[in-house]
């Protein structure tokens, strides 16, 4: 190799670390300015459990203690950088060469900061969990993981708000914020903390949640609050006072805005679901025209041996209705039309052959005139 090669060569590498040189020191300064803005907002992201935990009520105030800790750091970490939990989840990192501007790589800088301090909280919490539980003599019948998931999946913040609802004494808003989800042990975790601490606060706050819905004379928020209040009565084995009287109550709402019988237009499900309760009797057959495979037929009610409804469905949806309950001679069959009259409600015992060769201008074949007829509602009594 030559003299001039080997000094080409020489000043290649001498540039090339020169530029990493730079690289290097642009992105070490722009750190340096990240850290040092995170040492000026004081930032202390390690939780100090108490020393002996020696009772559950105990257990549950430490661990309500880190919930209201977490809760309050977090979101100091993310105000203060600019950034949100959605981003820290997305766990989406960047990169950068160190040539880019000041600001970019600044902001580069801070930006990974913060997910630093986001990872070593999350760590730190996890880590506390551990030693909340190994200074216990028992777990009182809570468990270690059940208390993990609950941070998880973003619980603790039902925890802090709880906790601090129970200390200002409000026992229906604690009872509620607490009460979102009672099915699973991680989920039921601010409930237990909660009726752990206050049961009586929370047993009267549950009581006046009841209480409050039924008062609305509203059929869903009645529903909603027994449910909750019911679940609530299963997980704690408690007799919620009030709670057999809400139920009566959401019954009795429930009929109320029950349509009074099935109407024209009304889903198959629902027209069972009326005053006049489930059908006695419902057939049903099956027929393919058009291209397409269709259910029909008849759901008929009864008192004792004389039927006093009946309605025609078509592909799930009321066609038409038959009301005998007052029958007075006169036809009672009301079809789609909203007219009387004595037809029969299913298309096979009309002539819709009849109906074909009289509209052959207007339909390619017989699975045609069939739908066709279905829906020509003025032609059902001519045929």
């Amino acid at each position: 190799m030559s003299n001039k090669v080997k000094a080409a060569l020489i000043l290649l590498v001498t540039a090339a670390v020169i530029l990493i040189a730079i690289s290097v020191f642009r992105m070490n300064k722009a750190k340096k300015e990240a850290n040092a803005f995170a040492e000026d907002k004081g930032f202390i992201i390690q939780y100090e459990p108490a020393g002996e935990i020696g009772s559950k009520e105990a257990l549950l105030t430490e661990i309500g203690k880190l919930a209201r800790w977490e809760e309050q750091t977090r979101p100091e970490i993310n105000e203060a950088f600019g950034h949100t939990d959605k981003e820290f989840h997305s766990g989406k990192r960047e990169s950068k060469t160190g040539y880019e501007k000041e600001e970019e790589l600044l902001a580069f800088a801070m930006r990974e900061k913060w997910m630093d301090l986001r990872v070593e909280l999350d760590r730190n919490v996890t880590d506390a969990i551990s030693l909340i539980f190994e200074r216990t003599d028992r777990s009182y019948g809570l468990d270690q993981r059940t208390v993990q998931t609950c941070y998880d999946e973003d619980c603790f913040e039902d925890i802090a708000a709880v906790m601090q609802l129970v200390e200002s004494g409000d026992g229906m808003k604690a009872y509620i914020r607490a009460g979102r989800d009672l099915d699973d042990d991680w989920s039921a975790l601010p409930m237990d903390i909660a009726c752990g601490l206050q049961p009586e606060l929370i047993m009267a706050g549950c009581e006046e949640a009841l209480l409050t819905a039924v008062e609305t004379h509203d059929a869903d928020s009645v529903k909603w609050a027994v449910k909750a209040a019911q679940k609530f009565a299963d997980r704690y084995h408690v007799t919620v006072d009030g709670l057999e009287d809400a139920k009566n109550e959401q019954k009795r709402l429930e009929y109320a805005n029950k349509p009074e019988i099935p109407a024209v237009g009304m889903s198959t499900s629902k027209a069972r679901s009326t005053k006049l309760g489930a059908p006695t009797k419902t057939t049903k057959e099956t027929g393919s025209w058009a291209h397409k495979v269709h259910t029909y037929g008849d759901m008929y009610w009864y008192r004792g041996e004389r039927q006093i409804f009946r309605a025609h469905y078509y592909d799930g949806e009321i066609t038409a209705v038959y009301d005998s309950r007052n029958y007075t001679g006169k036809s009672p069959w009301t079809g789609s039309s909203g007219k009387s009259s004595s037809y029969s409600s299913d298309p096979d015992d009309h002539d819709i052959e009849a109906y074909y060769e009289d509209n052959l201008d207007e339909y390619d074949s017989y699975e045609d005139a069939y739908e066709g007829f279905l829906e020509d509602e003025g032609a059902w009594d001519d045929y």
